[in-house]
């Protein structure tokens, strides 16, 4: 069984990117990798505009990215992460705005 997440930011002008987390996506798990890892904005928008992610490993490993995926999604604000992630069937939710946030669905 799979621990689905999401994984945004809010981007330069305001805007939110997200993506998809299959595997592992419990915050013990993916909340250290993201704060040690993606410590600035460039950062978290190049790892969630690689698309939906299958798995996601401290670094220096790379970021598993499902070989074909949906886009990168565009949200308008950061209420609409509440509706992508029951769409997704997502149990949490990481948004990096300054720094790294968790909520659960």
């Amino acid at each position: 069984m799979s621990t689905r997440a999401i994984i945004a930011t809010q981007t330069y002008d305001r805007g939110i990117l997200a993506t998809y987390l299959h595997f592992d996506g419990y915050p013990e798990h993916v909340l250290p990798i993201l704060v040690d890892g993606y410590l600035d904005p460039d950062e978290a928008i190049e790892l969630i505009e690689g698309g939906e992610l299958r798995s996601l490993q401290p670094r220096p490993a790379e970021p598993e990215y499902f070989a074909t995926s949906r886009q990168t999604e565009v949200l308008k604000d950061e209420s609409e992460l509440d509706r992508l992630a029951r769409y997704l069937n997502a149990e949490h939710i990481y948004f990096y705005d300054d720094m790294w946030r968790h909520r659960k669905v």
